[in-house]
């Protein structure tokens, strides 16, 4: 019994590295476009609820505006719909939706053992 879990569980795990890694260039192009976009164009590749909870501020566009340029791709991670993409300048996290990759976060930087703290995040 434990030798078929731990063989489906390996096949799983190699299984979601496969996935990952055919993911990773459409991921890294998000990433590479946001980054390199003007405001209106990073505005257009952040999920709907990160947009949302940047409108209740004031534009998107604005709020985009604020944010670093990323500059050039670093290191991508992928976990199934989740993935997070350290450029240079900055650290974005995406997830998959209907429409494709999207950033949920962006202008994201390191905060010790607890989350990033991100100058824009929907909830």
């Amino acid at each position: 019994m434990n030798v078929t879990r731990a063989f489906i569980l390996g096949a799983t795990v190699a299984m979601l590295a496969g996935c990952a890694a055919t993911e990773r260039p459409d991921v890294e192009r998000v990433a590479t476009a946001f980054a390199d976009g003007d405001p209106t164009a990073r505005c257009s590749l952040l999920a709907p609820a990160t947009v949302a909870a940047l409108e209740r501020e004031g534009p998107c566009v604005a709020a985009v505006r604020a944010s670093p340029p990323g500059g050039q791709v670093l290191e991508t991670s992928v976990w199934g719909d989740e993935a997070q993409v350290r450029l240079s300048g900055d650290t974005l996290f995406l997830t998959r939706t209907g429409a494709g990759w999207k950033v949920v976060a962006a202008g994201c930087t390191p905060n010790g053992d607890l989350p990033y703290v991100c100058r824009l995040e929907g909830p």
